[in-house]
């Protein structure tokens, strides 16, 4: 069975603009949605005992009720987390060496770091569920059930207490951003907000959490504390990902459907500009210096490089690989990864050269790609295949 949601749309819009690929089928969803709750904040310990360990209402695929990770957990202690290391990041390699793939879940959508990276977040859509991991060791500790909706995309608050998780079924009739207590591993509180959010993420201060939209032509800034909206903002169709300038003055948001990447003010919630890329930008992420942002053009099969300090384009980088659906930067600023979806791997980009240096196979379906504080490895989601992937970033040697 095909479990694919919102990555199963991404293929339908490349099968349309190419005639290449076949429409894939939508998600089967079992049950009935849950009523979204109110946000609530911290929330009562009764409150959120009884959300976090409701029935997930996503469909299993037939693969039991959750995979990997064992119960949601209540009252745990949060790993410590991984300090950085005294002497910089690791010195990225032109070519990841594979590692071990772990199950996690039953299609890991999209996993997050916490702060300090020692433990991550998996959204995992078909099993209804976020499951926790250890970092270090790339495995499943513990499944938090999403029963609002199908848990899609991650994001921390900056002192990684709190978790928020946007969540959509495969036909926008419930949409909520559901808030998780980091700490005890269970779900707080839930709002209701518009079609398919997505790449949500919280400001460069953690008071405010913007919500782009698959299915809308706004995103919307809310309250982190109490979810309550502050602001909604009028963008180009399709929403996708944000990224923050590192002097907190302005925002980037991809544009899926309208291949423009608007510049937000923040200070006067206003678009600046637009800024055209290529075909399809999904993701995108600031360099470690700040001096470039990266944005990945899923139809396009490209990486572009933006130049914040004029808003244009500086360099396109052609051939990373089929379908890539998100990019991240080496800490030390000279690789750029990005997860191939349609291709199962993971393409590597040296940014000064301009060029790709490896496309390194990795399971079914990638979706994301997440690099540890250290840059010592990667840790990719295979939405096919139920894996969590580990490639060596920086090889030892």
């Amino acid at each position: 069975m095909d479990t694919h949601t919102s990555h199963g749309r991404h293929r339908r819009r490349r099968a349309h603009r190419r005639a290449a690929v076949a429409v894939l089928t939508a998600l089967l969803l079992a049950g009935a949605a849950v009523a979204v709750l109110l946000w609530r904040g911290g929330g009562s310990g009764s409150e959120a005992a009884a959300e976090g360990t409701a029935t997930p209402a996503a469909a299993d695929g037939g693969h039991g009720e959750h995979g990997g990770g064992g119960p949601a957990t209540s009252g745990a202690a949060t790993p410590p987390p991984i300090a950085p290391s005294p002497a910089g990041p690791s010195a990225s390699a032109a070519t990841p060496v594979s590692g071990p793939a772990v199950a996690v879940g039953q299609a890991p959508h999209h996993l997050a770091l916490a702060p300090g990276g020692g433990f991550g977040y998996v959204a995992d859509p078909a099993g209804g569920a976020v499951v926790r991991i250890d970092a270090a060791k790339a495995e499943p500790v513990a499944t938090i059930p999403v029963p609002q909706a199908p848990p899609q995309m991650v994001t921390f608050s900056p002192d990684g207490t709190r978790a928020y998780v946007s969540a959509f079924d495969e036909e926008y009739t419930v949409n909520a951003v559901v808030t998780i207590d980091t700490v005890a591993d269970r779900v707080l509180s839930s709002v209701p907000v518009g079609r398919g959010p997505y790449a949500l993420s919280t400001g460069p201060d953690g008071r405010l959490l913007y919500v782009p939209y698959f299915d809308e032509d706004h995103l919307d800034v809310l309250d982190a504390a109490t979810g309550a909206l502050v602001e909604r903002v009028d963008v180009p169709p399709s929403p996708h990902w944000i990224a923050f300038a590192p002097d907190g003055s302005t925002a980037y948001v991809t544009n899926h459907f309208s291949d423009v990447v608007t510049v937000l003010d923040l200070a006067a919630h206003d678009v600046v500009t637009t800024i055209p890329v290529g075909d399809g930008p999904h993701s995108l992420e600031f360099s470690p210096d700040g001096t470039r942002l990266a944005v990945v053009d899923y139809i396009g099969d490209d990486v572009v490089l933006v130049d914040p300090a004029t808003d244009t384009v500086a360099a396109t980088v052609a051939g990373v690989g089929a379908g890539p659906q998100d990019v991240t930067w080496a800490p030390d600023g000279r690789h750029l990864y990005t997860a191939n979806v349609d291709e199962g791997t993971v393409g590597v980009v040296d940014v000064a050269a301009g060029a790709v240096t490896a496309r390194v196979p990795v399971g079914a379906d990638p979706t994301s790609v997440t690099v540890t504080p250290d840059g010592g490895r990667l840790l990719v989601t295979n939405f096919g295949d139920g894996t969590v992937q580990v490639l060596e970033a920086a090889p030892a040697g």
